[in-house]
């Protein structure tokens, strides 16, 4: 259980409460991430199956004529693990959502409820990272140029555009790291809308996101630094081919993958508490109501709709109706 769920937290408690929340229900969590992962598994398993392929086969003409096939199956085992990993990061949305209102939802409900929003999320999914893509081919074509025509201008035109891109892209990325959550909770129903509501609350924000995201990233890489130099070669190029190496990089991904989750959730409800002031009946409409987004501007009972009971707390009016009818301000003069 969460104490007091709907205070707005600092930096160091944004962490304390994802790290709180992933080990209170370390199972759940662990048993979406296994299941979201199994795609990876399985495209891990593909990369190596075609790299030792091509060692043994010696650039075998024949095993070379079915490249395009392979090909073609590793761009559907990529889909088929972009889906999996942004279903898995919304069923975990909604466990952290969950347990805020204080409920306690099991994992397989957690990912048919994030199935619903299958195709808002994977559109989001591909329209992010494939900006971000499309964005480092452009980097990567000046670095070709560099390579080609090494000079003094092209030197700086590949160092500009890496500046650039990095600016760029922390910008982008972090106005648009809360659209996955806001399309679970709030029900969004295509991608667009779920990144313009992210821009909008990390609008301001976006040094604490950035800061969030980094810190995380660097401690994992201290924590497979650790275990790599405590069980594994501790040489990066041996630990591209060795077994142990391999297997000490992809435990710490499992445990990255619900825990990038939950952090990002966290940042989520927590702009909304501190810039909206939402509470527990905002939240409870937002996951109970699959009527329109714009029930997180409620603040009533979910199952009271279209009831006196009802309200919108972005129209509430500052007298009753009866009331400002029946009694009119009566107008004074000053003699």
């Amino acid at each position: 259980m969460i104490e007091e769920p709907f205070e707005y937290l600092t930096f160091g408690r944004t962490f304390g409460r994802a790290f709180g929340i992933f080990f209170d229900r370390f199972d759940i969590f662990m048993a979406i991430s296994c299941v979201s992962m199994i795609p990876f598994a399985l495209l891990f398993l593909s990369v190596v199956v075609a790299m030792l392929t091509l060692v043994f086969a010696n650039y075998d003409p024949d095993v070379l004529g079915h490249s395009p096939v392979g090909i073609l199956i590793f761009g559907f085992e990529i889909l088929i693990y972009a889906l999996a990993t942004i279903v898995g990061q919304g069923a975990i949305t909604i466990a952290v959502a969950k347990l805020y209102i204080g409920e306690h939802q099991g994992w397989l409900q957690c990912l048919k409820l994030a199935w619903k929003r299958k195709w808002p999320l994977l559109g989001f999914g591909l329209i992010l990272f494939g900006c971000i893509f499309l964005a480092t081919i452009i980097v990567v074509v000046f670095y070709f140029i560099m390579a080609i025509y090494p000079n003094g201008f092209t030197t700086f035109m590949a160092v500009a555009a890496s500046l650039a891109y990095a600016v760029a892209s922390a910008y982008a990325y972090s106005g648009l790291l809360l659209g996955s959550p806001a399309i679970v909770v709030e029900g969004y129903s295509n991608p667009i809308s779920g990144m313009k509501r992210s821009w909008e609350l990390s609008s301001g924000s976006r040094c604490y996101l950035i800061c969030a995201i980094v810190s995380l990233l660097f401690l994992f890489n201290m924590l497979y630094a650790f275990f790599n130099n405590l069980f594994g070669s501790g040489d990066f190029f041996i630990s591209i081919f060795n077994p142990l190496d391999i297997v000490i990089r992809i435990i710490p991904t499992f445990l990255y993958f619900p825990i990038h989750s939950i952090i990002v959730t966290v940042l989520y409800l927590n702009l909304r508490i501190g810039r909206e002031s939402m509470n527990h009946q905002v939240l409870s409409g937002d996951l109970l109501n699959d009527a329109s987004p714009a029930s997180r501007f409620r603040n009533d009972d979910p199952t009271a709709e279209f009831s006196q009971d009802s309200m919108d707390y972005r129209h509430v009016p500052l007298v009753d109706g009866g009331e400002g009818d029946a009694k009119a301000i009566p107008i004074t003069t000053a003699v």
